[in-house]
């Protein structure tokens, strides 16, 4: 009787550390796929076009349509920041509450467009989620500085074009 309770035992370990490596194999090729597929965007216009945003302010709107403006940020483009103004469900209770915690935390988040307006901001390495429709984003700062990429382009070519005229 004690060797099949052990027996139990250990099975039912091994059933629920196969689950949990599957749980991080799926969070891991999550993570992946939205990686790889920000890569391809080389100039970003918009913050849902980063590979990654930190939550820096939640300020949620009171009202009939809850309305939540956010503030965030690229972690290694710490002089890029967006304000995002979106539409939460009035049925969904969680998402301000997570935002707020992501903020507190300074959680890395990854933002995915979806279907026309509406987009899906995913914890990394984790299966937390927050959907909501983009209403407006002011995204002034992801425009490169004076001096910026956009300059040493023009520069370069400049220097290229000098190389191959008096070269």
């Amino acid at each position: 009787m004690a060797a099949a309770l052990i027996l139990g035992a250990v099975v039912l370990l091994a059933a629920g550390g196969l689950a949990w490596a599957a749980r991080l194999v799926h969070v891991s090729n999550l993570d992946a796929l939205e990686l790889a597929a920000k890569v391809g965007v080389p100039d970003p216009v918009s913050a849902l076009d980063w590979p990654e945003l930190r939550v820096r302010a939640i300020v949620p709107q009171p009202g009939d349509q809850p309305l939540v403006l956010l503030l965030v940020g690229w972690p290694a483009h710490p002089q890029r920041t967006a304000t995002m103004l979106l539409a939460i469900d009035s049925s969904d209770h969680r998402s301000v509450p997570l935002l707020s915690l992501w903020c507190a935390t300074q959680a890395p988040v990854s933002p995915t467009r979806r279907d026309g307006a509406d987009l899906e901001l995913r914890r990394r390495q984790s299966l937390e989620r927050v959907h909501a429709a983009l209403i407006a984003e002011d995204y002034t700062g992801l425009r490169p500085p004076r001096g910026g990429q956009a300059r040493r382009r023009a520069a370069s070519r400049q220097g290229l074009r000098d190389l191959l005229v008096y070269g």
